[in-house]
């Protein structure tokens, strides 16, 4: 039997949207999130020292796409959680080479750009 799992907090620190990109923050915080953990046991927490706009409306962004990416990442067993990672190609080596998976990957990524250049709009 596996004894329960404790829940765990994450805390995200952030200053200066010049030194650390919000992008940098944004994927952190995806990263924390689509971890192997039960959902209701994982909290996350970002910290601002800055109290950048910039930064409060990435992460706006973010948990948009963030209700797209988690699960997109357990449907198809995503290994490399990370977007910027995902997007990068650099390790492209799940096996999901279906037609579905292909239309969802699509998608996953016109929304990333979406989000992207929206971002870059912001700053």
């Amino acid at each position: 039997m596996v004894p329960e799992l404790p829940p765990v907090d994450m805390f995200v620190t952030t200053a200066d949207p010049i030194l650390e990109p919000p992008i940098l923050t944004i994927n952190t915080v995806i990263s924390l999130l689509a971890a192997d953990y039960p959902a209701e046991k994982l909290a996350c927490y970002i910290s601002d020292d800055g109290c950048s706009p910039l930064t409060f409306y990435s992460l706006i962004e973010a948990s948009k796409f963030a209700k797209i990416w988690l699960p997109f990442c357990r449907k198809y067993n995503i290994q490399v959680k990370a977007p910027f990672r995902y997007f990068s190609g650099e390790d492209m080596s799940f096996a999901a080479n279906s037609f579905e998976f292909q239309q969802e990957s699509t998608i996953m990524k016109v929304t990333k750009i979406k989000s992207h250049i929206l971002l870059r709009n912001l700053s």
